[in-house]
């Protein structure tokens, strides 16, 4: 065989044992990533942060709905108290009345509050209630909601607080979805999440 054919197939064949070891390390380096990250869904929208949302010195906050019932929230480091819910499991659901997949998303928040009443406190917290206030009553009363939606003031500064505690881009992905089981954080979605997978994570934790 002639030399420049041979130094031709040693090209070839370093090109390909190349090209082969650098996939294998792209795949593998995606699959390190995943393990680390939420899971995202292609169905969202994003929301920007109050910049005016101010946070008390004892990071206690009062959620309340239309009706005048509240609940108290403390968002630590690494954690976050529920003092007035007795049940172990709470998922935080932050929305906006415009957002159309928070809109696919509640009508099955309310299937599960409903399913797991004794376990599970669903707490919608509508972002910048003060501009959506007179779209709620209809975003309720349409998906026949059936637990605690939060209108309060003090919305958006439970937001910022619990953006921060999980690391988050202060433009907000929506609806972004937060379980915590007595108080831990255990998982958090941002866009679209199927049912199942909540209706999993509970289980998962009730267990």
């Amino acid at each position: 065989m002639n030399t420049p054919l041979r130094y031709l197939q040693y090209l070839v064949t370093f090109a390909l044992l190349f090209g082969l070891s650098g996939c294998g390390k792209k795949e593998k380096s995606a699959a390190e990533h995943n393990k680390s990250t939420p899971v995202i869904s292609q169905e969202s929208n994003s929301s920007p942060l109050s910049t005016t949302a101010s946070q008390p010195d004892d990071n206690s906050f009062t959620l309340t709905d239309h009706n005048g019932i509240s609940h108290t929230v403390t968002v630590e480091e690494e954690r976050i108290d529920f003092p007035d819910i007795d049940k172990p499991v709470v998922i935080l659901h932050f929305f906006t009345t415009w957002s159309q997949p928070c809109r696919g998303e509640a009508p099955y928040l309310s299937d599960l509050q409903v399913k797991y009443k004794k376990e599970v406190a669903v707490l919608g917290i509508l972002l910048h209630p003060d501009n959506y206030l007179q779209e709620l009553d209809s975003f309720v009363e349409k998906n026949r909601l059936a637990y605690f939606i939060s209108s309060g003031s003090q919305n958006d500064a439970v937001a910022k607080s619990v953006v921060k505690q999980l690391s988050l881009p202060e433009m907000l992905p929506i609806p972004l979805t937060v379980i915590y089981h007595n108080g831990r954080f255990y998982k958090h979605y941002e866009g679209v999440v199927p049912v199942e997978m909540l209706e999993h994570d509970i289980h998962t934790l009730l267990k």
